[in-house]
């Protein structure tokens, strides 16, 4: 299976895994579950324009949620809000449930939170709904020239960290 995700990692000689599942995954729940990773491995890919019209791609773990607050003074103090699924479609081709951050390389900003490198080995979308890409974080990080923040929430963390049981939000966007 050849997609622009895969084409791209391919050019720049970055080594990475397809892993291919039956049923289409909409969410870093589903992914996790289809791919036979933890939930903590899955890579959100969450993209936002601020007031210039600037893209900034945030980067966290499936079971955290991001604080787009603390995005904003590493973003020179402007206020960015996340994209809605039908301009995401529209105006930059991909398909939400499956985007990659690799799809906005040189057209944002990215941001990598600190926890995502809790994990050697993460998986972002490969930009079809039926297969994820292991990556090194590491290598991802470098690819991107995403910042390295601490951009998701305290109570985002999961339940093993906070020491007590909540249900953990999922993001819409993978």
């Amino acid at each position: 299976m050849e997609t622009v995700v895969t084409r791209f990692l391919a050019e720049r000689g970055i080594p990475y895994t397809l892993k291919r599942h039956v049923f289409p995954a909409y969410n870093c729940e589903d992914a996790a579950r289809a791919r036979g990773v933890r939930i903590s491995q899955i890579v959100k890919c969450m993209v936002g324009m601020d007031v210039e019209g600037g893209l900034h791609v945030m980067l966290i773990p499936g079971d955290r949620i991001l604080k787009l607050k603390k995005v904003r003074p590493l973003a020179g103090g402007l206020k960015i809000d996340l994209m809605c699924r039908e301009t995401l479609a529209e105006n930059y081709d991909v398909t939400v449930g499956a985007i990659s951050p690799t799809q906005f390389f040189g057209i944002a900003s990215f941001y990598m939170d600190h926890s995502v490198f809790l994990e050697d080995d993460v998986d972002i979308s490969s930009g079809d709904l039926t297969a994820g890409i292991e990556v090194s974080a590491g290598r991802l990080e470098q690819l991107l020239g995403a910042m390295r923040c601490d951009i998701v929430s305290v109570s985002g963390a999961p339940d093993h960290q906070r020491g007590h049981a909540r249900r953990l939000e999922v993001g819409a966007y993978l």
